[in-house]
């Protein structure tokens, strides 16, 4: 982590050496554009890109320590607004611009006058990609069936019948969260009382989560003293132990925020994308404003960052064509500009923006501001495009998400696998233990594809118990590969009713892009190997004809899986 965050730090001072280093070219030459406007005052090309270098360094100059320099280019700039072009060169203005001028050719001999605020560390702690669990229960099978389900949703698990071999385990090696019984073999009430010494034996604040075939006030009682945060009664629903684990350790999976910065300064766009990436955000800088809609559909902002000066265009007139388009309706624009005037920000507000945040501004208010408005959005964003009940993509969400894969896949010349998942007998599943043990199976399904996917895939409720998921640059194999573990993943996963335990199944059907390039064409022949599969016997996966004839015969097989429809 530290050298990690050394890196960064250096990265940013690289920046600002930069800055430093060309500074004196820079002056020279808004100097050498100044005499150009001296020489023909009647160039408005000339005049409007004084203004602009003067702009560039009013905004930049503070970011990177030359704070004096800074508010002297901005005096200079809003001098320049107060004055028609063609008034540049007249004689009281001409020396009031040259006096600046040369202010500011001064203050860059004295160099950098305030130093930079340095962001904290922000490398974060993670969450492990699989967190150890240690089970502390005297009936040993039911320990190693607790940590079997475990480790189908991504957990290392290990388990002990005795307190003292979790706590020889504890001292070898600290576990991320303990999954203690209240009552063990060396008696009542053992597990809350261990609890402090496991504790103290590794991390801190470790969650405790107990079970317990007790309800009574007593056991309860005891695991608060105890710090436990959570408490199952058997026989376990492994369904909510899971959701509970995974808010504990934080397991959710959250793609960093996705932040375009457009600015046509390439130094200044670079340190600020270097701020936010060092933040854990994913950033593209734009430096020309007509390469915007190409780059936005490959990225797919959270946030713009639009300066609001630009030679090309206004900052505003190119947030206007972002809103043009349907899809960019809601996205956040956050203006950035040198400009105090209040007036002149809220004018700039009224066209197409959300916000505007004044140059320069400091590491920590800029990281602020940004993720606060990116979560804001995605927060949003996630409610209208989500499914309820398992935070999936909804059915348009999905079929959006795929007409949009499928256009890039053409554009880049790539491949896309898309397959559809039923879970096996759902009716009966249903009918026989009820509506809310169903979204329980529905549930963990959605979790164990959340969980295993990679972060490129995309998973959706297609509607009722079926699913579906978008394999972006992925080839049939694999895909087929990732879906049949899952499969048997699934399969092994228990669920407890009051009749018993009962366990289910999916089935699942494989197509490929090319050569289906619509949509519809896709949907369709995936649906048609899902119904292969299910024809077939179930609790497997099956290729589309197509698509299976483009697979090599290294493809993995479950006995009895079909590659034709």
């Amino acid at each position: 982590m530290a050298g990690n965050h050394t890196a960064k730090a250096d990265r940013l001072h690289t920046l600002l050496e930069a800055f430093s280093a060309q500074l004196p070219d820079r002056l020279a030459g808004i100097r050498r554009i100044w005499k150009e406007v001296q020489e023909r005052p009647e160039d408005e090309l000339q005049c409007k890109e004084f203004y602009h270098q003067v702009h560039n360094l009013a905004g930049s100059a503070g970011t990177f320590g030359y704070h004096q320099i800074g508010l002297c280019a901005r005096r200079l700039e809003q001098f320049l607004l107060q004055q028609n072009e063609a008034a540049y060169c007249d004689a009281g203005n001409s020396e009031t611009i040259d006096s600046a001028l040369t202010q500011l050719e001064m203050l860059a001999i004295k160099g950098a006058d305030k130093a930079r605020e340095e962001m904290p560390a922000t490398d974060v702690q993670r969450a492990h990609d699989r967190p150890l669990v240690y089970v502390l229960e005297d009936d040993l099978l039911l320990a190693q069936e607790i940590a079997r389900q475990m480790e189908h949703f991504g957990y290392e698990a290990a388990a002990w019948p005795t307190a003292e071999e979790i706590i020889r385990a504890q001292e070898r090696r600290p576990a991320d969260v303990f999954i203690l019984d209240i009552d063990l073999t060396e008696g009542p009430l053992e597990g809350p009382r261990i609890a402090p010494q496991l504790q103290a034996l590794g991390k801190q604040n470790v969650p405790l989560i107990f079970i317990s075939v007790r309800d009574d006030w007593e056991a309860r009682l005891a695991t608060i003293q105890a710090g436990g945060c959570a408490y199952f009664s058997k026989p376990l629903d492994f369904t909510s132990l899971i959701e509970r684990l995974d808010q504990q350790v934080g397991r959710k999976k959250s793609e960093p925020y996705r932040v375009m910065i457009v600015d046509d300064s390439v130094l200044l766009a670079s340190y600020y994308g270097s701020v936010l990436q060092n933040a854990g955000m994913s950033v593209d800088i734009v430096n020309d404003p007509s390469r915007l809609l190409d780059t936005m559909a490959d990225f797919s902002p959270d946030i713009v960052i639009m300066d609001l000066h630009m030679p090309q265009c206004s900052g505003i007139e190119a947030a206007q064509v972002i809103r043009q388009h349907p899809a960019y309706q809601s996205l956040p624009i956050v203006y950035f500009s040198t400009e105090s005037a209040l007036e002149k920000q809220l004018n700039a507000l009224r066209v197409c923006g959300d916000d505007f945040l004044q140059k320069p501004i400091s590491d920590a208010h800029l990281v602020a501001a940004i993720s606060f408005r990116a979560k804001r959005f995605r927060d949003l964003n996630t409610l209208m495009t989500s499914d309820s009940l398992t935070g999936l993509l909804n059915h348009i969400s999905l079929k959006l998400a795929l007409e949009r894969e499928l256009a890039l896949t053409q554009r880049r010349g790539g491949s896309l696998t898309f397959a559809m998942l039923d879970i096996d007998y759902f009716k009966s599943v249903n009918d026989h233990h009820g509506h809310p043990v169903g979204d329980r199976v529905i549930k963990s399904l959605a979790r164990l594809l959340t969980q295993r996917l990679r972060k490129s895939d995309i998973a959706g409720r297609y509607g009722g118990e079926e699913f579906a998921v978008i394999f972006p640059d992925t080839g049939l194999k694999a895909a087929y590969d990732l879906l049949d573990d899952l499969r048997e993943i699934f399969s092994e996963i228990t669920y407890t009713h009051q009749a018993g335990e009962f366990s289910v199944s999916f089935s699942a059907g494989i197509t490929s892009a090319p050569p289906y390039l619509d949509m519809d064409s896709v949907i369709r022949s995936a649906d048609n190997a899902l119904y292969e599969a299910k024809r077939g016997g179930r609790n497997r996966v099956v290729l589309s004809n197509i698509s299976a004839a483009a697979v090599n015969d290294g493809v993995k097989r479950f006995p009895g899986t079909s590659k034709s429809d």
